[in-house]
């Protein structure tokens, strides 16, 4: 079973599909997600030679969850997914990273730019290290979208989501032609205090149908809610962190920049987001295209959140089971190869991210990756 304990002492398990391919691709999944989000590309860029590694997320799945939201800073979680490149026997590999794996894999960009291929982020912006100490009190006064993650980080989150684990995820993976306001303050907390019935929850428009439903279901009522809200205790403890940093930049950046962590002005991002995600802020944006240097954009018309799924056709067989890790055999059925009995395309994102490369003249053959390499 591909598992690892690494020697920070957290255990990551992780899918390794077709671990001959020369050049990997490491996708790290937000939340309330798992490794199991990328299913419909992992096929996609296997079949296209690629080495595609994806871990669940620490606090997810298979892997440890610690009580402690200090072991969920973005400078710990890079730290850890370097040893897993290393111990994978990886130098380099192209970042993917969704939601909260969007930030944890640009912050692994900057406090390990050499560990960096490219990166791709999807519906969340790059956002700089900050110039001064907040709290997510002031980040959702400033960005009211971001509300809902006042009641993420409270102590009191965890209890109320596993006891309202079903609505909470058709609130999450409602489809954008049926938006619902959960993001403002209160709002989420408030919505979670008076559930629909059973009825009206199944019947809602979501992006999660049949098994794949039941594999979200099943994890986070076997793990628990605590390490998936940890991430949104961390707020001033990666401040500080960011805060004392060397910059860990290979050059200095003719780019605006903030704080001593600077992204390489070399380093090629491509950035997918959906045109009706209602947490991707237009002021994001600008700040993006400000402080990254090489960047392409993708917004994909009349898509939300959830851009890995959305559009993807072929559903992929769960191999969802009980117990603790009820995704145990899917990571250890899809790392063995059945990735190879597909034959979709991993939808808009899946082909976004090949031609992107291809571009880049990153691709499965070693002659033309060289020079990248």
């Amino acid at each position: 079973m591909p598992k690892l304990t690494l020697s920070s002492g957290h255990t990551w398990a992780y899918v390794d599909a077709n671990p001959q391919g020369p050049v990997t691709i490491l996708c790290l999944h937000g939340f309330p997600d798992l490794g199991y989000g990328y299913r419909h590309q992992i096929g996609s860029w296997a079949r296209a030679g690629f080495r595609v590694v994806v871990p669940d997320m620490l606090g997810y799945g298979g892997s440890s969850a610690p009580i402690d939201p200090a072991q969920y800073t973005t400078k710990r979680l890079a730290q850890d997914l370097a040893t897993l490149l290393t111990v994978l026997g990886v130098s380099r590999a192209v970042v993917v990273g969704h939601d909260w794996g969007s930030f944890a894999a640009s912050r692994l960009a900057l406090w390990h730019p050499d560990r960096v291929l490219a990166l791709v982020l999807m519906s969340v912006p790059y956002t700089p290290p900050a110039l001064a100490p907040t709290s997510l009190a002031n980040v959702a006064a400033r960005a009211p979208n971001f509300g809902y993650q006042l009641f993420l980080a409270s102590p009191e989150a965890p209890r109320i989501l596993e006891a309202n684990i079903l609505y909470f995820l058709s609130l999450m993976f409602r489809t954008p032609s049926a938006p619902t306001d959960f993001t403002s303050k209160g709002a989420l907390q408030a919505k979670l205090a008076s559930p629909p019935s059973p009825a009206i929850i199944a019947a809602t428009p979501s992006v999660l149908k049949g098994d794949a439903l039941r594999v979200y279901t099943s994890s986070f009522q076997a793990g628990g809610m605590t390490g998936p809200t940890n991430y949104y205790r961390t707020t001033q403890l990666r401040y500080a962190e960011e805060a004392h940093a060397s910059d860990a930049s290979p050059t200095s950046s003719p780019t605006p920049t903030s704080g001593a962590l600077r992204l390489s002005p070399i380093l090629d991002v491509l950035s997918i987001y959906g045109t009706r995600d209602a947490t991707v802020a237009p002021a994001a944006l600008k700040a993006q295209r400000r402080f990254v240097t090489k960047l392409t954009e993708i917004p994909l018309e009349g898509t939300g959140h959830w851009v890995m799924i959305q559009d993807a056709k072929e559903e992929p067989r769960s191999f969802v089971g009980d117990g603790a890790d009820p995704m145990a055999e899917w990571r250890e059925r899809t790392s063995a190869g059945a990735w190879k009995d597909g034959s979709g395309d991993g939808g808009a994102v899946g082909r976004a991210v090949l031609t992107w490369l291809n571009g880049l003249g990153i691709t499965d053959g070693a002659e033309v990756v060289k020079g990248k390499l």
